[in-house]
């Protein structure tokens, strides 16, 4: 079975586009290439035009084919001959059921409708899709398949929870680091100059108690301001608890100005809270994750949330709510739950901003009560904290890992129809050599 994919961002555009709408849909797509090739031969697609033509190869040479489109609904293409599934995330208790702006798809049920089925990536929005298109709507949650990524980095008898110093290496960005910029202190907090936020190759030094999200500023979404400001009054006189935070939007000087009013405002304060904004390549990624001692999420709705199941997969634990997508895998046995309650809210591309469903809103008073909790786990119950890890690591595997998700969309493929099968290792490396030997005697001529 032949696998086309198609994402609106490219390996050559995403740089530009970080924080943008949607941004993250690239990065799910490539997660799921791996258990893709498990089931079939994989293509990515960037150009939708010439999409039929290739079904139409496939099709003489007796193959099956399909398109996985990692688009939102209204971005996903319609009337193509390839049958065309929408892999996307949702985070609302209902999903867009009206059009706007003389434009249909924006309406995700009539949208749905004239395609096959569907894959998300939680039972949140399994329920969404199928309260407005009947139980038998063809939908099932699929999740990023990332947890053998990240698996390597989980040490179970690892009981360094505050690890030995370490230095994050940032190839080019801007460290905002609140001991180094004085805000311990209210006379040099008050006094405190704008940093210039020029991206630069830098590096940070790190130790302790960690705990590190990763989010764009630029989403109110993420709902950042309750992270930060629940780390500070938690721990204000505590110069040994850390809070990292990864920002991940392409404008730095938006993301540090932002960063820099919050950590200014909220100052004095011990406890140190740094913003990195910048690129951080794959070792120096997973060196964050691995020398993280929780993940935190304080979000209003996650439609997957793939660094909190980065980390997780890692075996760390998290401070996070338990709603939307992450009441699949967050709860009491691996995680701090902070407590929350739904509020009205409008669909995020819909310019009307008319309330047409719910959010949740963080209890502040629980996530505060989380941080400290979760700290005196760290420091004072290393067996609980090594249970917490590993029930955080085994919890991942089965939510996201490529044999489990393989195995899932085999069976949803194949009650639609369709046949894809469980191919070897060695015959996906094969595929793979063959292909590059192809790209090398094109160079050659």
């Amino acid at each position: 079975m032949i696998f086309f994919v198609y994402a609106t961002e490219t390996d050559q555009t995403i740089g530009g586009s970080l924080g943008l709408a949607d941004y993250s849909y690239f990065f799910v797509m490539k997660k799921f290439l791996p258990a893709l090739e498990r089931l079939g031969r994989v293509i990515i697609i960037s150009d939708l035009a010439s999409l039929d033509a290739h079904f139409d190869v496939a099709r003489v040479r007796g193959h099956e084919a399909i398109l996985l489109s990692f688009t939102p609904p209204q971005k996903t293409p319609l009337g193509l001959r390839c049958p065309t599934f929408p892999v996307f995330a949702w985070e609302y208790s209902t999903i867009p059921n009206e059009s706007w702006g003389n434009e249909p798809r924006h309406n995700w049920a009539w949208v749905l409708k004239s395609l096959p089925g569907a894959i998300t990536h939680s039972r949140f929005t399994v329920g969404a899709v199928r309260a407005e298109l009947g139980a038998g709507y063809p939908v099932v949650s699929l999740p990023a398949p990332l947890w053998d990524e990240y698996a390597a980095l989980y040490h179970p008898r690892a009981a360094a929870v505050h690890g030995a110093d370490w230095q994050l290496d940032i190839a080019k960005g801007v460290v905002l680091d609140s001991h180094a910029l004085g805000l311990q202190q209210a006379e040099t907090a008050r006094t405190a100059a704008t940093p210039v936020f020029d991206e630069v190759p830098c590096s940070v030094r790190l130790g302790g108690v960690t705990y590190t999200s990763v989010f764009n500023p630029n989403d109110g979404r993420k709902n950042w301001l309750d992270l930060i400001s629940g780390f500070c009054f938690a721990f204000r006189d505590n110069p040994n608890a850390t809070l990292v935070m990864k920002l991940a939007y392409h404008d730095t000087q938006f993301a540090c100005g932002i960063l820099w009013h919050e950590m200014k405002k909220l100052a004095p304060y011990r406890c140190r809270v740094i913003a990195v904004q910048g690129y951080l390549d794959g070792a120096a990624y997973r060196q964050l994750v691995a020398n993280s001692t929780y993940v935190v999420n304080t979000a209003h709705g996650e439609g997957q949330c793939l660094p909190l199941m980065e980390f997780m997969s890692a075996g760390k634990p998290a401070v996070a709510p338990d709603h939307s997508a992450m009441a699949d895998y967050i709860d009491a046995s691996n995680a701090f739950v902070v407590r929350s309650s739904e509020e009205w809210t409008h669909w995020p591309h819909d310019p009307r901003l008319v309330l047409r469903a719910f959010r949740y809103r963080i209890n502040w008073e629980s996530l505060r009560d989380a941080y400290l909790a979760s700290w005196r786990v760290a420091t004072g119950q290393p067996a609980e904290y090594l249970r917490m890890s590993r029930q955080a690591h085994q919890t991942l595997r089965q939510h996201c890992g490529r044999k489990a998700i393989a195995a899932q969309l085999k069976q949803f493929l194949e009650k639609l129809g369709y046949a894809p099968k469980y191919r070897s290792a060695l015959r996906i490396a094969l595929e793979k050599a063959v292909i590059v030997l192809r790209r090398l005697r094109c160079g050659m001529r």
